[in-house]
């Protein structure tokens, strides 16, 4: 931390080496701890893994099976985001880089699972869709499922933001605009981080734009939009000592996060077959 810098403004480049670590993290646990190992226990065939999508044949599946490999997605976010948040509120990291690796990646995994029934309910496909792998297809009336989605995710979206802010609350050291200063240029860090990933990875896909579009980059700008205001939320007046959120450039980090992300890049990026 150099003189010019903010009090608490963590290694910039170790800052993006965590968010790139939690963001893909989440996405992968989703994905393939979720989707796949669902459509294996069922009893089907996962024929495409990719970063950001599992293509499971369901021959032989019945549709509640179906259902359940929608959403298996879902709910290995929730329970990621649970034991994420559970961990710093029922522990004491020490760590600042732990600490913030740990809420990033259960805030991503939360904010994942709230704004899906958003996305779903305005487009009608993914985990909440109505297609035929969505976990509501054929609800009927479809149109009043879609508005009960929107309105579900609003409120849920709202209340989740509030719960990933307790930590931060507690941790971030400083007073006034000073700490919610270091705190928004964190959370804006990390989310560019991960929108900026989730494109270049998405583009190496075989399907071409349309699993940026429609995976991709909701994912990011979207999913994790709360990253760009919930800093906000912060309050003024509560003071915490230092170091907070600080910490100093990390190679172990900085290593690990170069390896993962080229290493989930150059096998789930193109898809396996």
């Amino acid at each position: 931390m150099t003189a010019s810098d903010p009090p608490g403004v963590p290694d910039r480049l170790t800052l993006i080496a965590t968010s790139a670590l939690a963001y893909l993290s989440a996405v992968g646990l989703h994905e393939h701890l979720g989707h796949s190992t669902a459509c294996v226990l069922l009893g089907g065939h996962v024929k495409q893994m990719g970063a950001f999508y599992v293509d499971c044949d369901y021959g032989g599946m019945s549709s509640v099976d179906v259902r359940i490999v929608a959403l298996a997605g879902p709910v290995i976010s929730a329970v990621t985001a649970l034991i994420c948040l559970l961990l710093l509120s029922r522990s004491s990291v020490q760590s600042s880089v732990v600490f913030f690796f740990v809420w990033l990646l259960g805030s991503v995994a939360a904010m994942d699972v709230a704004g899906y029934a958003l996305f779903s309910g305005f487009s009608g496909i993914g985990d909440l869709g109505f297609d035929p792998a969505g976990a509501l297809h054929q609800a009927s009336p479809e149109w009043l499922w879609r508005v009960a989605l929107v309105g579900v995710s609003y409120l849920a979206y709202r209340w989740v933001v509030r719960v990933c802010l307790r930590p931060i609350e507690a941790r971030a050291a400083g007073v006034g605009p000073p700490r919610i200063k270091v705190a928004q240029q964190m959370a804006l860090t990390a989310y560019v981080t991960g929108a900026v990933l989730y494109l270049l990875i998405g583009l190496l896909n075989p399907r071409g734009l349309l699993i940026v579009v429609i995976s991709a980059l909701p994912a990011s700008l979207g999913g994790t939009s709360g990253l760009l205001w919930m800093m906000r939320l912060l309050d003024k007046t509560h003071e915490v000592p230092p170091p907070g959120l600080y910490f100093a450039r990390s190679w172990a980090w900085i290593g690990v996060a170069v390896i993962f992300t080229a290493a989930y890049a150059a096998i789930l990026g193109p898809t396996l077959q």
